[in-house]
């Protein structure tokens, strides 16, 4: 998977390089992550919500085709979840923030004088920062013992979760006289970024929804 994530970074910046003939972009907008944990026959499942902030090249292939490489980041949050990371039965709140870097092949149609629409799809590195929680409520938690509210946990050193990820997707979006764009996504993890020794899967997904600046 380093390789992987290796491979795509090394291609990301070799596109970048090339951004003579490319329209950089500066873009916000809302995102949702899902953590998603399977374990036997039991699914638990925690939608967080957030904010997403970066920038893209849109490099010119041929024609309307292109590539756009890009970096981002993302803060996702949810207060008094009940199930993060498959923990049953207490409360905690939750924060997480990514490193994003997409590398999103699009094409573009005009749909009339000024507006054209865009599909894209692609691989995207996810690099997590920083996961956090904290108990809300004290409570008694198989494997873990006795948690008291107030306690806060590093998942990424504490709780068998690992930071990265390789995410697949892609979304539309449309341009206005090629100055803004309104865009919808969505990725899934492809990596199974439990790193324990348990029967176990989690993989992480976002949609996102957003507006950008074309320079």
């Amino acid at each position: 998977m380093k390789k992987v994530f290796s491979f795509i970074l090394a291609a990301s910046m070799m596109l970048i390089g090339t951004a003579a003939i490319a329209q950089p972009s500066l873009g916000i907008g809302y995102l949702n992550s899902t953590d998603k944990v399977k374990s036997g026959s039991t699914t638990k499942t925690t939608n967080l919500s957030g904010f997403y902030v970066g920038g893209s090249y849109n490099i010119n292939l041929a024609g309307s085709f292109g590539v756009a490489p890009g970096l981002y980041y993302g803060l996702a949050t949810k207060s008094d979840a009940n199930s993060f990371g498959g923990i049953l039965d207490t409360k905690a709140d939750v924060t997480e923030h990514y490193l994003s870097i997409p590398v999103m092949f699009n094409a573009g149609l005009t749909i009339t004088d000024g507006i054209v629409g865009r599909i894209y799809a692609g691989p995207t590195l996810a690099y997590g920062i920083a996961s956090n929680l904290k108990y809300t409520a004290s409570a008694s938690i198989p494997v873990l013992g006795t948690v008291s509210k107030g306690d806060k946990v590093n998942n990424y050193d504490d709780s068998d979760y690992g930071r990265f990820d390789v995410m697949l997707g892609g979304g539309v979006a449309v341009d206005f006289f090629d100055m803004v764009r309104f865009n919808v996504g969505y990725d899934y993890g492809l990596v199974n970024r439990y790193t324990g020794d348990g029967d176990m899967t989690r993989h992480r997904s976002q949609f996102n929804i957003g507006v950008a600046y074309l320079f």
